[in-house]
């Protein structure tokens, strides 16, 4: 793969120190590791907002976050507000990571613990010691504080992504933010295992607009097949399709060097060089555009 499509590629999803697990990177140390050789990078944290940093100009475009896990209130629309005031470009606002109902189910720890690599001086809480959360209320319906958390996205021009909620909530959660009005929206690595989306489901999101993400750690760290991820791509269609890393834990490589092999990979499975710069370039500028 060219390397001048790794050089003005926007990876929207990048986890960054300080977090209650270790990372490989703070936002300095990420800025100065990928000066010259990625145009962008999306930062993000499970437990903290990852906005409001002094970084001056950087030589890149930094895209902030807040993910709504319970430390930062959950489904709060006020975190929503107060972390979009501090970005300069649009933020990115995760549904539920770490504190998804259904993902704390299927965990012994609140945190996994082979994201810590070696360095367990903290150990986490058991999952069954921490509230689930989910989109519905008791009626089956979309709670109100989800409702108002759609509204700020809106409001504030922000990127809505689903985060770890299941498929069922991601696509409920899509269809009432397109009614509401969000044109922004990505579905998170939906081949992550325990959270997996039908294909027709990812195709229907696609249809209404969202865009499908696909991650380098899927393959890299869940050993999804790369010739899955090709089909999965051919079957949605790269107009509507986003690659990104999902780096940044102790152990793995950059952004610009994960997204480089992941890009060599795909292209064994045929997938061209131009559909290549459409998921990676092309497709997320256009989300995050004001």
């Amino acid at each position: 793969m060219k390397k001048e499509i790794i050089e003005n590629t926007i990876d929207l999803h990048v986890h960054i120190g300080p977090d209650i697990m270790p990372r490989k990177y703070d936002l300095a140390s990420l800025l100065k590791t990928e000066k010259g050789k990625i145009a962008g990078l999306a930062v993000k944290r499970h437990f903290l907002p990852a906005c409001g940093f002094d970084y001056g100009q950087p030589d890149l475009i930094l895209i902030e976050s807040v993910t709504l896990n319970n430390s930062v209130g959950g489904f709060n629309a006020d975190a929503v507000f107060a972390s979009a005031a501090m970005t300069k470009n649009p933020l990115i606002v995760w549904f539920p990571t770490v504190h998804a109902e259904k993902f704390l189910k299927s965990q012994e720890y609140e945190v996994p613990l082979e994201w810590f690599g070696n360095q367990t001086d903290y150990v986490p809480r058991k999952a069954k010691d921490v509230k689930g959360m989910n989109i519905f209320d008791s009626d089956g319906g979309t709670k109100r504080d989800v409702i108002a958390v759609l509204e700020a996205i809106k409001e504030t021009g922000s990127i809505l992504a689903t985060g770890h909620l299941t498929w069922q909530e991601s696509a409920e959660l899509i269809k009432t933010a397109k009614e509401i009005g969000i044109k922004k929206i990505i579905v998170t690595h939906p081949v992550c295992p325990g959270m997996i989306m039908p294909l027709e489901v990812q195709i229907e999101m696609a249809k209404l607009g969202a865009y499908i993400e696909e991650c380098y750690t899927m393959y890299s760290i869940h050993k999804i097949p790369i010739s899955e991820i090709a089909k999965q791509i051919r079957a949605i269609g790269v107009n509507q399709f986003i690659l990104s890393s999902d780096v940044g834990q102790v152990f793995s490589s950059s952004p610009s060097e994960a997204l480089s092999e992941f890009g060599d990979l795909l292209m064994k499975e045929g997938i061209t060089e131009k559909e290549l710069e459409i998921m990676m370039v092309e497709n997320p500028r256009k989300i995050v555009q004001k």
